[in-house]
């Protein structure tokens, strides 16, 4: 939040191309100003300025693996942390924010989150003031993604820094910057944060009205063909800015609402998000789409996916370096039937080492470099719009429906509900986010008082001072 917009601008230039004529005019152009007129110069530094932002999201210090597949699953209870890691990931587990490690985590997640917001918010205020380079459905649809992506992470920052929604949602929460600045912003009470996460996603909606997404799919082109805005659901696309909306009113606790957006995007995206089928991903098979990816909404392009497989859950690591799920901990959530596709798949002993438990393998890589699903971090699916439909529902019958198109698809079979709707929708969402980051969230919104410990016995009794990270001291001396 205290660097120059001149550091942000030249992190953010830097990663998003890495060419010789960057670094000449970084050398010859230093000024802020003159920095910020050269990066938006033409269409296709404003189009490298988008993809910097997309690639920087996808870093291990945001969504590329704090907030999918490591520190906010180990704080679901998802993984047996053992006491050494490298990492400080069994004080995570135990919800010790005041251990160094830990508040270094989240500082970096605070500060490059912020660092991205801010980055974004100079994209907005470029094409908004300028619309002679870019015009027209471009750059209604560079900035229906730029809102759509500043609501996400401020939903995100709010989901983790925030207050429990269901009791405090008037407490100080976190500051919401929508200039261009980098000087410190006051702390909204979360109420206030919630409605300009709502109001960034209603004019994201907007601006995306007429996204190709509609009506070619994920992998459409547009305009007019052009490849830039291919392959949309690896960017924030006009379906997973409604999918936010309707997790983010879930959050607010409007279930109505919530649920009429999201039995509205099953209803219009169906079609091009279809389920996945059960040989992509079936055991023994070479490339293996253990993703699911024709149901990912919205995910980002992540270069580190491998690595951090192989840094966190690879057997090879050793019983104290590796992130794994306890045997009974997987048999309780998946209630020991081995047809679920999703624990034949994310999980697996291997038999390339000594170990003989299952270690998590959602994201393997595959043999065939060419697959389309490579790489591809998922933020967003469609079964998360069924779970949102089904809890709003008061109808039993209608709930279970919407629960078994997803169970059905997952390769189990139906279930009838008897009044239990809360506790089958926690197992259902136990059983489908690993690796996704949303587990701790759904604990969070709904307040839950206690959740199963991550070693297969006992639960952990949660209350505020553990759902709750505080903000990073840098931030608090500061106010």
């Amino acid at each position: 939040m205290q660097h120059k917009a001149s550091v942000h601008l030249l992190i953010f230039v830097l990663t998003m191309t890495a060419t010789a004529s960057c670094n000449k005019y970084l050398d010859v152009q230093p000024e802020d100003r003159l920095l910020e007129e050269t990066v938006y110069s033409d269409r296709k530094s404003i189009r490298n300025a988008l993809n910097g932002i997309y690639l920087n999201l996808a870093k291990p210090g945001l969504y590329g693996e704090n907030l999918s597949s490591t520190t906010v699953d180990v704080m679901a209870q998802y993984f047996d942390v053992p006491a050494y890691t490298g990492r400080p990931f069994l004080q995570l587990s135990r919800y010790d924010y005041n251990d160094a490690g830990v508040r270094e985590y989240m500082t970096t997640i605070w500060s490059d989150s912020y660092s991205a917001i801010l980055n974004i918010n100079i994209f907005i205020r470029q094409l908004e003031s300028d619309s002679s380079i870019v015009s027209g459905e471009e750059r209604r649809l560079m900035l229906g993604e730029a809102y759509g992506l500043r609501g996400l992470l401020a939903f995100d920052l709010l989901r983790l820094f925030g207050p429990v929604y269901q009791t405090d949602s008037t407490k100080a929460a976190i500051p919401y910057p929508v200039k261009p600045q980098s000087e410190v912003q006051p702390q909204l009470p979360a109420t206030q944060v919630m409605a300009n996460v709502l109001d960034d996603l209603t004019h994201a909606a907007a601006f995306l009205a007429k996204d190709p997404v509609r009506t070619q799919g994920a992998n459409a082109g547009a305009p007019e063909g052009d490849a830039y805005f291919s392959w949309r659901n690896r960017r924030m696309n006009y379906f997973a800015v409604q999918g936010l909306l309707a997790r983010a009113l879930l959050y607010q606790g409007n279930t109505s609402n919530a649920k009429t957006i999201a039995a509205a995007v099953i209803n219009e995206a169906g079609r091009w998000f279809p389920w996945s089928p059960a040989d992509a991903s079936a055991p023994g098979i070479s490339n293996p789409d253990r993703v699911f990816s024709s149901e990912i909404l919205f995910g980002l392009d992540n270069n580190h996916m491998y690595q951090t497989q192989q840094n966190w859950f690879a057997a090879i690591n050793g019983p104290l370096q590796i992130l794994i799920p306890a045997a009974s901990r997987l048999d309780n959530i998946y209630e020991s039937n081995p047809d679920d596709y999703r624990y034949r798949s994310w999980f697996a002993v291997d038999l390339t080492t000594n170990r003989i438990d299952k270690v998590f393998q959602k994201y393997r890589d595959v043999k065939d470099l060419s697959k389309a699903f490579r790489r591809l971090q998922p933020l967003l699916r469609m079964s998360e719009m069924y779970y949102i439909a089904a809890e709003g529902t008061p109808d039993d019958n209608e709930a279970a429906a919407l629960l078994n198109t997803v169970r059905t698809n997952r390769g189990l079979p139906p279930l009838t509900l008897h009044g239990d709707k809360r506790d089958q929708l926690t197992l259902e969402y136990q059983k489908e986010c690993w690796g996704e980051g949303q587990l701790f969230f759904y604990y969070k919104r709904i307040n839950r008082q206690s959740i199963p410990r991550a070693t297969g016995s006992g639960v952990i009794r949660m209350n505020s001072t553990k759902y709750v990270v505080p903000l990073p001291l840098s931030e608090t001396t500061l106010r």
